[in-house]
């Protein structure tokens, strides 16, 4: 930075400390080592008292930089009026008029402060400005940047200018949780940042195998039940008034007693009725016994392979009854 004056040199050290702090506050800029004099590098570079491009650049060359800020001020009265230029490399100059009191000789005055911040931002237009580019997957996702929208994301990238400094990326996207990261920006290219979307959408394929392990078992549950009443009736008729009384006079098989009608008891053909009946439902609890009992065991099966409920198809006992008007019986399986 350098200001050149013929006559206001308290105005023009004063601006430039203030012009320094300035610069300094500016999120994003900063200022390189050195102090360097106009009329020494213009006289060095053999430049006229208002260099022009070419000997802008030379300045540059002879300094190393990519940018500085140079003036010139002149008092007219009690004003210092000038122009202030901000050389960049490869853009060229910005240039800015200044004007104020000539009384503001000191550098922390808070009106010569002003001044020298409006210049800073007239010239630079506030924090350099940076990109983030972002790439999250293949999703068309809107961008959010420190809470305010900025665009889409097209095929899941996109790049977005930024002021130089850490930004909160955010994007949002239908069927995905948001996704965001903080990223910081800098002036001399785009900062990347990779976001990994997350499917929200926690719905799944109809798990078949569950559905039948259900019903398997609601199956097996209800012909187990029909299996039980066989039971209850077959043991109502072995209880039946007649069959008892009838029992008493015949030996061997009374049911064959009772349909042959050899003994002539009044209620034989009561009984012989009975025995049907108790057949018909023995007959039942040797289908829907062993019908409940294939039923749940591929119910729990389904549902042990399903993938949502651990294995309970594991080593153990069934048991299947059987009861007859004569007799009972109960058989049993193990399972390994």
């Amino acid at each position: 930075m350098a200001i050149q004056t013929g006559e206001a040199y308290d105005q023009a050290e004063s601006l430039t400390k203030a012009l320094r702090a300035a610069i300094k506050a500016v999120p994003g800029w900063s200022l390189a080592e050195g102090d360097y004099a106009l009329e020494v590098l213009t006289l060095s570079l053999k430049c006229s008292d208002v260099p022009d491009a070419a000997c802008q650049s030379r300045i540059a060359d002879q300094i190393k930089a990519d940018r500085f800020i140079w003036g010139n001020l002149t008092q007219k009265g009690n004003l210092v009026t000038g122009q202030l230029h901000l050389w960049s490399r490869g853009q060229g100059t910005t240039s800015t008029p200044i004007e104020y009191s000539a009384n503001l000789t000191e550098a922390n005055d808070e009106a010569l402060r002003r001044v020298a911040t409006d210049s800073i931002q007239a010239l630079t237009g506030g924090p350099p400005k940076g990109a983030i580019h972002i790439k999250a997957g293949a999703i068309s996702g809107q961008v959010f940047i420190d809470g305010q929208p900025v665009g889409a994301l097209t095929n899941g990238e996109g790049t977005f200018p930024v002021a130089a400094g850490k930004h909160r990326v955010l994007v949002k996207a239908t069927g995905y949780f948001d996704a965001e990261a903080t990223v910081d920006a800098k002036a001399t290219g785009a900062a990347d940042v990779v976001l990994t979307p997350v499917p929200s959408n926690t719905s799944e394929p109809l798990n078949w195998r569950r559905i039948g392990g259900f019903v398997g078992i609601g199956g097996g549950v209800a012909l187990g039940a029909v299996g039980l009443v066989s039971v209850f009736q077959v043991n109502g008729t072995r209880n039946n008034e007649a069959v008892q009384d009838y029992r008493g006079t015949v030996q061997g098989n009374l049911c064959e007693s009772a349909r042959n009608g050899t003994t002539g008891h009044t209620r034989e053909a009561e009984v012989a009725q009975n025995c049907d009946k108790a057949r018909t439902f023995e007959i039942m609890q040797a289908i829907f016994f062993p019908l409940a009992a294939v039923s749940a065991g591929a119910g729990v099966y389904l549902l042990a392979t399903s993938g949502d409920s651990a294995d309970t198809s594991g080593t153990g006992w069934t048991f299947q009854p059987s009861v007859g008007l004569e007799s009972g019986s109960m058989s049993a399986t193990y399972r390994w």
